[in-house]
């Protein structure tokens, strides 16, 4: 016999027993409806070999030692998710800045078209995606964006599940199925990055600051490990006036291919006293 079912109910006896056993409440608990198309943020973290796998509504990032000339902005997507039949057209999804939990400036901090998310024909995901721009603000603090589906006339939300598919798994938490947030940073801290004076950096390639650092990671290939507690060979004070030398000429270079390299204040990137960068006067 086929059966149609538009609504599951559950009821669960919940039987009180004490010292005279009187009577059994009744509670009822709805379940997903058939007919319901909801839709929910979820990014897979991880998956294991029996199939188990963890979830995530959010991203967390930082422009810490890249290149401040090639990474100027980054894009990011949201991944939202279908729970329930696909449809033989597309949707659209309202998704919202929660401001409440937001701190960064639209247009500072980040670029977003809030009505470009949709669920395609046939499909059971779609993607929101968010360009973050590398501003200066982000040196002071992490800032977050985050974002918030609304129910719609194409879709209901859900609000609330596990961080992980597996029952098995005792210490998954509940996750806010209805936002997802980004927490982009570039945070710059000596006390993190010891090697800079171990090897007496600013002897060489003058005073420190975020936009020199990156460039010359950029230039030598060199990682926030490299400058980090422990040696790892490439970052060395016996290396130190040879690469001066060799920043030294890329920078004369490049000013004179017209395209100098401008430091934190706007200004033509300069060295320590011994290897300063012989830009031509210009008139």
């Amino acid at each position: 016999m086929n059966c149609i079912m538009k609504k599951i109910n559950w009821i669960l006896p919940m039987c009180a027993f004490a010292a005279a056993f009187t009577a059994c409440n009744e509670e009822t608990i709805d379940l997903y409806e058939v007919e319901d198309a909801k839709i929910y943020f979820q990014d897979q973290t991880y998956t294991n070999a029996d199939g188990s796998a963890g979830y995530s509504t959010s991203t967390k990032f930082s422009f810490m030692g890249l290149d401040p000339e090639v990474w100027k902005d980054v894009v990011f997507k949201s991944p939202v998710k279908l729970m329930g039949a696909v449809a033989d057209h597309d949707r659209y999804c309202t998704v919202t800045v929660d401001a409440e939990n937001t701190t960064m400036v639209e247009g500072r901090d980040y670029e977003i078209d809030l009505d470009t998310l949709r669920i395609k024909a046939g499909e059971n995901i779609g993607n929101f995606a968010v360009r973050f721009l590398r501003s200066k603000a982000i040196r002071d603090e992490a800032l977050k964006l985050t974002l918030r589906l609304v129910p719609n006339e194409n879709f209901t939300v859900l609000e609330k599940y596990k961080s992980s598919n597996s029952w098995a798994n005792t210490t998954a938490k509940d996750i806010d199925g209805s936002r997802y947030t980004f927490t982009i940073d570039e945070i710059y801290s000596l006390d993190n990055l010891p090697g800079w004076n171990r090897v007496n950096a600013t002897k060489y390639f003058g005073e420190w600051n975020p936009t020199k650092y990156s460039y010359i990671n950029s230039f030598f290939g060199f990682t926030n490990d490299d400058w980090g507690h422990f040696e790892t060979g490439k970052v060395t004070a016996a290396r130190m006036p040879f690469y001066a030398r060799q920043l030294q000429k890329e920078l004369l270079r490049r000013f004179n291919e017209g395209n100098p390299v401008l430091d934190d204040d706007g200004s033509y990137m300069q060295l320590g006293e011994d290897y300063q960068v012989d830009y031509p006067t210009q008139e």
